[in-house]
């Protein structure tokens, strides 16, 4: 194999010299920050973002979720390369080494390297897979946990052809290799890499996308290069495709109500605002054409600083049919499957709790916690379609696991009686019904039951309830999956499940009652136990 264009110590054709190390951890004033995957994304989020994440940096803070899908990035990855037996892993320990170690192995002659890592003009790319061939082609493989070829896998493929070009080495091919959605797990055996993993050649995307990418390279260049962060409103962007660190921060700074606060905002409609020099919700015209029948009552709850509930709200909650059960329902979603039967990103619910409300007013509550190791789903719809089966309405605040109930049907053929019980009961997602009917000046997001109910119902003790989201959840469900755990520990934690998922269960019934007007009514008094009469004595029987 002929090496690569020489002349820096990191594979580059570049006139620049290579990004020291020190400035690859800590950027000075007069130093370009250097550009990598993730700031690149940073950018194509939002300007401001990149700026922050180069220059002021919020601190890291990863939450249960992110590091879920990191393990499982890491093992999805590990898996994937058991296809390229003859591979070798750079690891060097930051960019100018990893690259300088990459050069060194593609002169040795090393065909497939894994975190192959290239420098070109202050921009790194790191490539899970890299494959090079004797005429200096290279294929590229990269390899994500989704299901599907989505618009930043294949940039992120096209920000690293961009660079390996700049440091002699041309795109022959390029794949995404991605989780298959149709992938069925056996219990108890390793995944199998050649159905659990799908292959995408994304070549022509990723060609095409080539120009953009480098016009985004020159722009985001321009960003770095300004002494103070862009001046730009908030926006759909601040929470998509992920939530920005910097939005507490960006918060602070905004006006009182920010665009990002108005429901159903759609970039085409934020764009006309920005273009009107509209920032700020109050400054939106009542009688502005483009916006929908919740975005009015939103206005109009802003400028009274009153609430506003709708009328349908207490029609839907009182014609719903008893008797009512409130639920909580604790469930979670993990990319690759672990049970029997089980489809990857299938969510796996493991507990529940219920203030159920009789036709004769008397209150029953019940609940159920799966923290074992081995599969909960089979004993969650075992107990909830029992305890369901007098019929009346679910409430419940969110209904998606609700939805994906109906994932059960193929995983549990033995309690498929039970899973269809559970599609076929009538249920009521409260939180939607609000969202579009009740609007507080204090609510601008419906997602937390907990912060519903301080605004709502004035209840702040959500705020000393434990386990009532997944950052607390999902630790102490994976420690006590641990196998040595003691038998006191398992319970003490599923004691606080319970009491977080009932704490759920009752806000939802005093939500119910404050907004259907309903008051439920006290239970029947029991029949007083009447005396035992005194046996007569038989009647003698004849000598």
């Amino acid at each position: 194999m002929s090496s690569p264009r020489a002349g820096h110590t990191l594979v580059s054709t570049a006139a620049p010299p290579p990004i020291p190390t020190d400035t690859l951890k800590k950027q000075s004033k007069s130093a370009p920050a250097p550009l990598d995957k993730h700031r690149f994304e940073a950018g194509l989020q939002c300007h401001k973002r990149l700026w922050l994440d180069a220059h002021d940096p919020a601190p890291e803070v990863e939450n249960e979720a992110r590091k879920i899908m990191s393990r499982t990035g890491d093992e999805l990855r590990d898996l994937a390369r058991t296809a390229f037996p003859k591979g070798v892993a750079v690891t060097g320990k930051n960019a100018e080494a990893a690259a300088a170690e990459t050069t060194r192995l593609l002169e040795q002659g090393e065909p497939v390297l894994f975190d192959a890592t290239f420098v070109a003009d202050g921009v790194v790319a790191v490539c899970d897979v890299l494959v090079v061939h004797k005429d200096q082609k290279a294929d590229l493989f990269e390899i994500k946990a989704g299901t599907k070829v989505k618009h930043r896998y294949v940039s992120d493929l096209a920000l690293q052809a961009t660079v390996l070009e700049k440091c002699g080495l041309e795109l022959q091919r390029a794949f995404l290799l991605h989780i298959n959605a149709a992938y069925v797990h056996k219990a108890g055996e390793p995944f199998p890499p050649m159905q659990l993993i799908r292959s995408a050649d994304v070549t022509a995307k990723v060609q095409k996308l080539r120009g953009a990418v480098q016009s985004r390279l020159r722009q985001f260049r321009q960003v770095l290069d300004e002494g103070s962060a862009p001046a730009l409103p908030m926006g759909t962007y601040c929470r998509t495709p992920f939530p920005c660190p910097h939005f507490a921060r960006c918060r602070a700074e905004s006006p009182g109500h920010p665009l990002c606060e108005l429901p159903e905002l759609s970039r085409q409609q934020e764009l006309a605002l920005h273009k009107d020099g509209i920032e700020d919700v109050l400054a939106i015209a009542d009688d502005r054409a483009d916006l929908t029948f919740r975005q009015r009552r939103t206005l109009a709850c802003l400028r009274s600083q009153k609430r506003i509930v709708e009328p349908f709200v207490k029609e839907e909650l009182s014609g719903s049919g008893k008797p009512w059960h409130f639920v909580a329902i604790a469930a979670y979603t993990d990319p690759l499957p672990r049970f029997d039967k089980q489809k990857p990103w299938q969510t796996t619910p493991y507990a529940w709790a219920a203030v159920t409300v009789h036709e004769d007013g008397r209150v029953e509550q019940a609940a159920h916690v799966h923290l074992d190791r081995d599969d909960p789903r089979p004993s969650f719809a075992r107990t909830l379609a029992r305890h369901l089966e007098v019929g009346g309405t679910l409430l419940c605040w969110d209904d998606e696991a609700v939805r994906e109930v109906r994932t059960l049907l193929d995983g549990l053929p033995d309690e498929k009686a039970h899973v269809r019980a559970l599609l076929g009961q009538a249920h009521l997602d409260m939180m939607k019904l609000f969202e579009s009917g009740v609007f507080d000046p204090q609510l601008t997001d419906y997602r937390d039951l907990r912060r519903a109910a301080a605004a709502l119902l004035g209840d702040q003790s959500g705020a000393d309830v434990p386990m009532l989201d997944d950052d607390e959840r999902l630790p102490a469900l994976d420690k006590a999956r641990q196998p040595r755990v003691r038998a006191t520990t398992r319970d003490k934690l599923a004691a606080e499940f319970e009491a977080g998922l009932r704490w759920q269960a009752e806000r939802l019934r005093q939500l119910f009652e404050a907004f259907a007007g309903i008051t439920a009514p006290a239970p029947a008094p029991k029949p007083k136990a009447q005396k035992p009469r005194a046996a007569k004595p038989l009647p003698k029987l004849p000598e």
